[in-house]
């Protein structure tokens, strides 16, 4: 039987009777001692409580008189019994939920998080529009500790719009790190504590899982990052908690890549429950695309030859680079600066339709600039390309870079 559990969501989950056996719940009155399974999810009807279900109050039956709309659930009872292998689609109080991977799941429209005021703002008008949010929260200690960094104010934004979070991981994105993740990975009491801080991170604060974001780890450490993936995913999965992994651009495996070399794709797929393939940065040393339509092609092309479709989360940018035209460390810019910067220099924005990205340039103090950056033309060409490869979801970054019109490129995505 179909049966629909969120009209707003319009999710809708294969469900099928199991086998009769007393309710696990023990305080509820069951309807009838018959288990129903969604994905791995055993679903134990009760008679409907009357007001809808909130965290904890576990599962009911309505006596509506269409079977389209007879059961709901908050099932937030359901992970922690180990019935579930994945929190991402369970909203506590929304009355929907899914296996990952399971019958029709829904796209994935889940982003990036670093907090500032801008992103802060975008989450609490956006909130409705997004899956999951994958917050800079969390980072590393030598010892394998863990510095919390979460924002109490999206935290609170977060559930009160019952947001699932991706707690993300991190060495603090820089190169003066790169011998943090090195020490922490190669040493296994390190590597073991900051797997069980993980854990227990996740059982504080109730997330639906992490997405490791380390940069800069030394190609040689690719075996220590990959049994690092391996123990973390053997721990947080029985627990009912996602393991996701940010990884950079490769067009092939090339483990002596001074950047990306340390990481390779199938091995951090295997343990991994998403891959975010971060399809961006083509240029940054020098003036160029941030990511054209091409690049991207080839990524995910190399991506999907080696990882499952179904673990594939394409990461896209919505943001910009300044550079000096001899090149050089651009300087990043939003959106909304970059319109801004072209108005104040007088510069035309040209669209390139090759790269599918927008482009200007300028001179200030007699030395010329080329920017490029994400809009929301380049953003819905992306989008296409994620959809005509049945990629589940994108990854985008960040919150609060964007250009405003990219929310209604993803109000006309289906669900």
């Amino acid at each position: 039987r179909f049966d629909k559990f969120s009209p707003r969501y319009q999710d809708v989950y294969l469900v099928r009777p199991v086998k009769a056996e007393p309710a696990f719940e023990k305080d509820v009155q069951p309807v009838q001692a018959q288990l129903y399974e969604i994905g791995q999810a055993r679903v134990t009807p009760h008679r409907l409580p009357p007001a809808p279900p909130a965290a904890g109050e576990g599962l009911g039956q309505s006596q509506h008189k269409d079977p389209l709309f007879r059961f709901f659930t908050s099932v937030c009872v359901l992970p922690p019994a180990g019935h579930l292998g994945s929190r991402l689609n369970i909203h506590c109080g929304r009355g929907t939920f899914g296996k990952e991977g399971s019958t029709l799941p829904a796209f994935e429209k889940n982003w990036y998080y670093v907090s500032s005021p801008d992103a802060l703002a975008d989450l609490r008008a956006h909130a409705g529009e997004i899956t999951a949010i994958i917050p800079f929260w969390f980072g590393i200690t030598a010892q394998g500790g863990l510095v919390d960094q979460a924002d109490p104010e999206a935290l609170e934004a977060a559930r009160t719009y019952n947001l699932p979070i991706l707690a993300i991981i991190h060495n603090y994105a820089s190169p003066q790190y790169g011998p943090l993740i090195h020490q922490v990975l190669t040493t296994a009491g390190a590597r073991h504590a900051l797997v069980e801080n993980i854990l227990a991170m996740l059982e504080r604060y109730g997330f639906a899982g992490v997405n490791i974001d380390f940069e800069f780890v030394p190609p040689e450490d690719r075996p220590y990052l990959t049994a690092f993936m391996e123990e973390l995913g053997a721990r947080l999965r029985p627990a009912g908690y996602l393991t996701t992994i940010s990884v950079p651009a490769e067009l092939e495996d090339n483990p002596r890549h001074p950047f990306s070399g340390a990481f390779s794709y199938p091995d951090l797929a295997a343990p991994s429950d998403q891959v975010y393939v971060l399809a961006y940065d083509e240029h940054f040393a020098t003036p160029g695309p941030i990511a054209s339509i091409g690049f991207v092609r080839q990524v995910l092309g190399y991506a999907l030859s080696v990882i499952p479709v179904s673990k594939v989360k394409l990461g896209m940018p919505v943001y910009g680079y300044d550079w000096p035209e001899t090149g050089g460390i651009p300087r990043t810019l939003s959106y909304n600066q970059a319109v801004a910067l072209a108005e104040r220099t007088g510069a035309a924005i040209r669209y390139d339709p090759t790269a599918q990205e927008a482009t200007f340039q300028y001179v200030e103090n007699s030395i010329r600039h080329i920017v490029w950056f994400e809009e929301a033309r380049s953003f819905a060409a992306k989008l296409s390309l994620a959809r005509s490869l049945s990629l589940p979801g994108i990854g985008v970054w960040r919150l609060g870079l964007e250009d405003p019109a990219v929310w209604d490129v993803l109000a006309g995505v289906d669900p």
